[in-house]
C-alpha cells in the first residue's frame, strides 16, 4: 500500500479549503499549499466529481469546499482518489492467489488492512485543521 502523491495533494486540498472563508482560486491555493497547478487542477476535478468541493471557472471562479470537514474521513478521500485501500493484491481479488485460505500470512494482511482502514476512517479532515 502506497498512499499517492494525488491522495496526498486531496487532503492537503481539503484541510486548506476548510480554513477558508468563501471562494479561493485555484491558482492561490497550488501556491499556499506547495503543489503543482496542473496536479491540483486534476485533483480538484476529482474531488469535485466526488461532492467534496465544488468548482467555478472563470472570472470570480474558484473553489470552495462543499462538505462539513468533520464529515469527510480520511479513508472515503484515499479511497476517492486511489480506490480501494488494500495491502496487496491477494486481499483485493482472492483469484489471484493461488493460496487464498491456506496462508496465514494472508490473515495477518487482512488485519492489518483492516486497522489501517479503520484507523483512517476515525480521522476526518477537521482533525488535520491546525489548532
Amino acid at each position: 500500500m502506497n498512499i499517492t502523491r494525488a491522495a496526498d495533494y486531496a487532503i492537503r486540498i481539503l484541510v486548506a479549503l476548510s480554513s477558508k472563508k468563501g471562494v479561493v482560486s485555484s491558482k492561490e491555493l497550488a501556491e499556499e499549499i506547495n503543489v503543482p497547478f496542473n496536479h491540483l487542477s486534476k485533483v480538484v476535478q476529482l474531488l469535485s466529481r466526488r461532492g467534496y468541493i465544488r468548482s467555478r471557472k472563470g472570472k470570480g471562479g474558484g473553489i470552495v469546499l462543499a462538505k462539513n470537514p468533520k464529515q469527510i474521513d480520511l479513508a472515503e478521500v484515499v479511497e476517492a482518489i486511489e480506490g480501494p485501500l488494500v495491502l496487496s493484491e491477494c486481499l483485493f481479488n482472492r483469484k489471484s492467489c493461488r493460496l487464498s485460505g491456506k496462508c496465514k500470512f494472508h490473515k495477518c494482511l487482512g488485519a492489518l488492512q483492516s486497522q489501517m482502514r479503520k484507523f483512517l476512517a476515525s480521522r476526518t479532515i477537521f482533525d488535520l485543521l491546525p489548532a
